[in-house]
């Protein structure tokens, strides 16, 4: 009986001496840090998401609909992306050519 109580006792010490510190440290390694600054985006590439997030919402926009008006929508929702591509892509070689060359 002594045994049994002193090897309970024991087990718990070392069960509460190694769960602890674990139960103490943070959860979250980055909790210390400060959130890094966002990254300052392209003026194209500011473009391009906006363009992406338009089609997007359009697209779930179109899924509710049902036939030809799902077809019209989708179809008006990849000219409407297609245009904001090729006017992102002509944006970018008219600022190119107007670079200053060294």
């Amino acid at each position: 009986m002594k045994r049994i109580l002193t090897s309970a006792v024991l087990c718990l010490t070392l069960a509460l001496s190694l769960a602890a510190p674990a139960a103490q440290a943070s959860q979250n390694k980055n909790s210390g840090k400060k959130p890094a600054a966002e990254k300052k985006m392209s003026p194209r590439a500011e473009a391009l998401k906006k363009c992406n997030d338009d089609y997007t919402a359009a697209v779930k926009a179109a899924t509710g609909k049902k036939g030809k008006d799902r077809a019209e929508a989708m179809k008006t929702a990849n000219k409407d992306k297609a245009d904001a591509l090729a006017s992102a892509k002509k944006a970018k070689a008219d600022c190119v050519k107007a670079a200053p060359k060294k």
